[in-house]
């Protein structure tokens, strides 16, 4: 049995001493996971905690790997390093043998030993205990002592045999890994690897990633998705068994299944996770697809939503579990189809999902639809790094694809794309409009699993993100229900609910009469204490209390007795079977008690001691002034007490209460539209309110789910709130939270700078609703009104008011005019009115409705504020009403929300330098009839206007000029990318088995060595500062750079050091030639008949602790204002953080710097770099240090400590 030998082992190794430096081994908290401590050596002896994991206990101890990494702060760079590269050898041995290899690495590494250093060690040597034997002498056993099991050792291995890195087929394996990884590259994606990934070496990962600012992702659906756009979209790839090109994977994995590659989709800070994280994110233990560390990221952010996350996490995407799924899942077998059959991404979706499942033939004929490929619906604005295709778009002379860079393009289709696709069978789907979130198909069985198996989007998420939102939909979807306007239901879900009253199941809540209702007056028989009080009905059959809803609908109801202490039901003694299961919900109804205590929901927990049956905590349904009770017996905690499980035994008669129950067994699709409003209602009273389910989830420490809390809530309450939650497909953006207390509310203010001025009372949440279909037709409209009419004013904005029970529907169905719940006295339309309070008039609850009591926001009143195409004398009516019946014209921008919350919701406006001119004729009032001020934020960027200076009160705004911060925004996504790591630089680069043949090779480069003059250029001041120690750190360097130089062919290298050009160490001239033919960069020395761009490197006394000073000499290129790019400034300096206090790290090596450098000054986005017109000029020294400090202040990047002395040949002096 493998894991009880993995077991016997690891028991052998706590009771005994595998080495001197290895100590504190411990089994971990899951199967096959342990850890110990390794001591260094030395006087200065350091403790380093090191955590082990086998992937698959079941392959122990013959075939399992081993996956090793420190999980300490601060530890030595030789750990990681170390145990990076020792992973691999000692796959396949038994643990203390592992224990031992790992001990003699980690001394050989600190002792200044080679990685390459023999390691073996002899197993006999290791002692066995008797906890072990009966397993080893079992017939058939693996033993290490057996002759058919050998170690592997290190270096690059096969399974059985070892061959040597300068073997044929390791070099073409290599130059296949670097040639995939290259053409990424290449690509424009950052690209890394965790693991001995160029040594064939097993659990290797490799990470394709992009920055979400360069996707082509709009700031609305940035807010929906919960991106940032600093953070970096990963692709990662898990080789299980060495890296794998794609021909081997369409050859086997598409026939037999994935079995040697994984891949996860997430986002991070860094352009690639740590190998502890890359770990994390295949565990088995990890269940929930990146929940976890998602939910985790979500509660964080919403105390800190506008800070850069100081952790590195790589967490999961609002969409992660149906992205992981398709691409492990399907990938591999969509490739396969379109390089056997020519087809593209489209042609192959479309080919699985007809032809799944059966078997085709040669006879059988293809449809001509596969190879028509339909372009993106937003095609238009999507950057190319989105729409290339690799597979068409590589040269036709490659005869290797990269798989890495198919599967992160494949990826993008599916993610920037993704309200083009259903999220459960990945098919387009077909509609008139596309939401600004992903949704699914038509297809009963997508509606089912999008909302009944979790595939949609993350409740839990939702929650913990922005609490206030999930609180008005529940809010909105219970006051539609009650009000008898709700006409969507969760059906299809397999709900089942408690069984309804016979007259209530036949009529249930009827529709509302819209003559009935009332402009913000009580009504008849209804008390004014607002929607949150008491509540008398004064029309039957139009409204229904559910306190009295339930009986058993096909049989009597079970009668039993009480025992509240013990949470016990008892049957009387006639009951001769059980009815009963656990995991059953009941509704138990007490008779002789408290109205508060009267009607309960529970869980059945236990049923071995029938008659007698133990319930969980219950759950009460209240309403009216007993809400404040709704919570579990005895308790003001979210958490059940536990209940400890005893024999029943009959109590007192005095400590029973009578009553009968019913199970939870009515299926909701079976009820009439009534009665389905009715069940809502009832099962969202049994809700717990969002701050407690935010409380639950955030005290949560591994599954981030609701489903974890069983005897709370109940799968109906669940799956309504699923329902409530899924179905949403409009953007509601929280901009408030709670107290500063935050004793409270729901989280802090989030974005008051975005809220309109002048509505201070109100909570405010930004309405981003519909799609972007609809926005672009109302886009398409304002530009239409505007040329045609000449307006000054595009738009103008105005209020619009409904009652409560119709914004679940406004919500989800957008605003029109199919219902009249207040005469159409002004024709046919939108009505709107310039003052709120108007509006208000219409915004109040209807017939003494009352509210979700759970509800922390306690809505009273709700109105939006519209933006409509300023063209009033085309409505159908100007006055005294805005009746607009063109509804592309109109797009809700925010809603505003009346809340009783008693001061716990902080809601503050924030004087913001960036406002929306309005018409001086239609400008809107707020409550208190003074002019509200609207922010730029509530348009769209691509509609912002140009700078003006407006006034508003006594102070003089100006209008941030668009086209200028877009620029701007675009240099600083690009500036900011986080510098790649010098062994992802080595990885590509060093390609030293293929270089060696090719010794100083300019054949393939118009470039010469030594035709640069060195009297002409204008260099920096010799250095007066030499160090002994930044002396022979930079001496090593140069030999090492120019050792590259000679084995690197040109053209490859990219980059030239004249040694005869050297006359101080500190100070090198460098030339960067050979960039690709195809960039203006190259068309623009060509013109100019330069073959290089000539740079000054020069070295600080703090080096390598500080970066060295890199800027152009010559020639001088476009500056960014002007229309150039490639990272290079006004005064000729770099613009890189790599080369500031802040990125720079004493690793990095300068190879890999020259690499990052000409890559840099070769990316084309946002724009390529060019040269300046006319002749060739050079830079000036002080030009560069003034550029270089300027650029390290506007993006908040810490200049070098040592930068001063660099300041000696430029004019004046510079403050940093």
């Amino acid at each position: 049995m493998p894991r009880k030998a993995f077991v016997a082992d690891l028991q052998n190794a706590i009771g005994t001493s595998v080495s001197a430096r290895v100590s504190n081994i411990q089994a971990g908290g899951e199967d096959g996971t342990f850890t110990f401590t390794y001591t260094s050596l030395g006087s200065n002896a350091q403790q380093v905690t090191i955590q082990g994991l086998v992937p698959d206990v079941s392959e122990y101890p013959s075939e399992h790997q081993y996956l090793i990494y420190s999980t300490s702060e601060n530890v030595p760079l030789f750990v990681d390093e170390v145990l990076e590269a020792v992973s691999g050898s000692v796959a396949r041995t038994n643990l203390a043998t592992m224990l031992i290899k790992v001990s003699r690495a980690l001394d050989q590494a600190e002792l200044g030993f080679s990685a390459d250093d023999d390691m073996d060690i002899v197993e006999e040597e290791v002692d066995y205990s008797d906890a072990e034997t009966e397993y080893l002498e079992a017939p058939g056993a693996w033993s290490p002592r057996s002759p058919e099991h050998g170690s592997t050792e290190r270096g690059f291995t096969t399974k059985g045999k070892k061959t040597s890195r300068d073997d044929p087929s390791v070099t073409s394996f290599r130059s296949r890994v670097r040639s995939d990884l290259r053409v990424a590259k290449e690509a424009g994606f950052k690209v890394g690897h965790l693991g001995p990934l160029l040594d064939h070496g097993e659990d290797s990962f490799v990470s394709v990633s992009c920055r979400i600012a360069k996707l082509g992702i709009s700031d609305e659906a940035m807010q929906a998705w919960h991106l940032d756009r600093r953070q970096y979209l990963i692709f990662l790839i898990h080789y299980t068994e060495g890296y794998k090109p794609l021909e081997y994977l369409v050859a086997k994995e598409a026939s037999h299944g994935l079995g040697t590659i994984e891949m996860r989709v997430g986002v991070s800070y860094r352009y690639k996770p740590t190998l502890t994280q890359a770990i994390a994110a295949f565990s088995q233990i990890s269940k929930n697809e990146g929940n976890s560390s998602l939910g985790h990221s979500a509660a964080s952010s919403t105390t800190q939503q506008d800070k850069p996350q100081s952790h590195d996490g790589f967490d999961g995407l609002f969409i992660s579990r149906p992205l992981n799924e398709l691409v492990n899942k399907r990938l591999v077998i969509l490739l396969k189809s379109r390089l056997d059959l020519g087809i593209g991404w489209g042609g192959a979706e479309k080919f699985y999902n007809d032809c799944q499942g059966r078997t085709l033939t040669d006879e059988d004929a293809l449809d001509l639809e596969y190879w028509q490929e339909s372009p993106p619906k937003t095609s238009n604005v999507l950057p190319e790094r989105v729409l290339s295709d690799h597979l068409k778009d590589r040269n036709v002379n490659s005869i290797w694809v990269s798989f890495p860079l198919l599967g992160m393009q494949f990826v993008l289709r599916h993610l920037v794309r993704c309200t083009e696709f259903c999220l459960v069978c990945h098919c387009k789907v077909e509609a008139d409009f596309e939401a600004l979130k992903p949704y699914v198909c038509s297809k009963p069985l997508c509606l089912y699993q999008y909302m009944s198996l979790g595939f949609g989007p993350s409740i839990e998420y939702e929650i913990l993100s922005q609490p206030y939102v999930v609180d008005l939909l529940v809010s909105f979807c219970y006051l539609s229900a009650k009000g008898g306007r709700l006409n969507d239901f969760p059906v299809g879900m397999g709900l089942t609910v408690p069984p309804l009253r016979d007259d209530i199941a036949s009529n249930g809540i009827a529709p509302m009469d819209p003559s009935t209702s009332f402009r913000g007056k009580t009504r008849p028989g209804m008390p004014a204490q607002g929607v949150y009080g008491t509540s008398t009905v004064s029309q039957p059959n139009t409204l229904v209390e559910t306190q009295s809803l339930y009986v058993e609908a096909s049989k009597e109801p079970h009668k039993v007795s009480f025992n509240r202490a013990k949470m016990e039901i008892l049957f009387p003694e006639t009951t001769l079977n059980n009815p009963l299961r656990v995991g059953d919900w009941i509704l138990l109804e007490l008779s002789g008690t408290l109205v508060e205590d009267r009607r309960i929901h529970s869980r059945v927990i236990e049923t071995v001691y029938f008659p007698s049956v133990r319930l969980a905590s219950p759950v009460v349904q209240l309403h009216g002034s007993h809400a404040s009770l709704m919570q579990p017996f005895g308790t003001t905690s979210m958490q059940p007490k536990p209940l400890v499980l005893t024999p029943a035994a009959t109590p007192p008669t005095s400590s029973l209460i009578q009553g009968s129950f019913t199970i939870y067994n009515q299926q909701f699709d079976d009820l009439n539209e009534g009665a389905k409003r009715a069940s809502i209602c009832a099962v969202l009273e049994t809700l717990p309110s969002v701050k407690q389910m935010r409380e639950y989830l955030s005290s949560r420490k591994q599954s981030l789910d609701l489903e974890g809390w069983v005897d709370r809530i109940s799968p109906a309450a669940r799956g309504v709130l699923r329902w409530i939650i899924a179905s949403n497909r409009s953007c509601i953006v929280q901009l408030d939270g709670g107290s500063d207390n935050q004793t409270e509310g729901l989280g802090p203010v989030r974005k008051p700078e975005q809220r309109v001025q002048g509505m201070g009372q109100w909570m405010q949440f930004r309405f981003a609703q519909g799609a972007p279909d609809k926005e672009q037709r109302f886009v398409n409209s304002v530009r239409d009104a505007t040329e045609r009419l000449r307006l000054e004013y595009p738009t103008i904005f105005a209020w619009h008011g409904s009652p409560l029970e119709n914004w679940h529907s406004i919500v989800r169905e957008g605003l029109h005019y199919k219902v009249s719940a207040h005469g159409r006295s002004y024709g046919h339309g939108c009505y709107h009115a310039m003052d709120a309070g108007t509006s208000l008039g219409y915004s109040s609850v209807n017939s003494g409705v009352i509210g979700w009591q759970q509800s922390h926001l306690k809505i009273s009143s709700a109105i939006a504020l519209n933006e409509i195409v300023n063209a009033p004398d085309e409505f159908r009516s100007k006055t005294p009403f805005l009746v607009v019946a063109q509804l592309d014209w109109i797009q809700t921008r925010y809603l505003f929300v009346k809340c009783n919350t008693g001061g716990t919701i902080s809601k503050q406006d924030s004087i913001t330098a960036q406002v929306y001119e309005q018409d001086p004729k239609y400008t809107p009032t707020g409550d208190t009839h003074e002019k509200i001020v609207v922010p730029i934020t509530a348009v769209s960027k691509s509609r912002r206007p140009s700078i003006r200076s407006i006034k508003h009160g006594n102070k003089k705004t100006k209008l941030q000029n668009f086209e200028d911060e877009g620029a701007h925004q675009h240099a600083e996504d690009d500036a900011a990318s986080v510098a790649t790591d010098p062994e992802d630089i080595s990885v590509l680069l060093s390609d030293t088995e293929e270089a060696g043949k090719n010794v100083a090779d300019f054949s393939k480069t118009d470039f010469l060595p030594g035709e640069l003059d060195h009297a002409t250029l204008p260099l920096l001041d010799p250095p007066v500062y030499a160090t002994p120690s930044a002396s022979k750190q930079i001496q090593k360097l140069i030999m090492s750079t120019l050792e590259i130089q000679k084995t690197v062919p040109a053209h490859d290298l990219g980059w030239y050091i004249n040694c005869e050009l050297i006359s101080n160490v500190y100070q090198w001239i460098v030339e960067l030639h050979s960039f690709n033919a195809n960039l203006p960069l190259a068309k623009d020395l060509k013109t100019k008949g330069l073959k290089s761009v000539v740079l000054e490197m020069r070295f600080g006394p703090d080096f390598p602790h500080s970066p060295p000073f890199v800027r152009i000499i010559r020639p001088r290129f476009l500056s960014f204002m002007a229309g150039g790019g490639g990272h290079v400034t006004a005064g000729g300096a770099l613009c890189m953080e790599l080369l500031t206090g802040t990125g720079w790290t004493p690793v990095s090596s300068i190879e890999s710097l020259l690499f990052q450098v000409r890559f840099a000054m070769s990316s084309t986005d946002p724009r390529p770099a060019r040269l300046e017109p006319g002749p060739v000029r050079d830079y000036s020294v002080g030009e560069a240090v003034e550029a270089f400090v300027r650029a390290c202040k506007t993006h908040g990047w810490a200049v070098p400590k040592d930068f001063h002395a660099f300041n000696t040949s430029a004019r004046g002096s510079f403050n940093y």
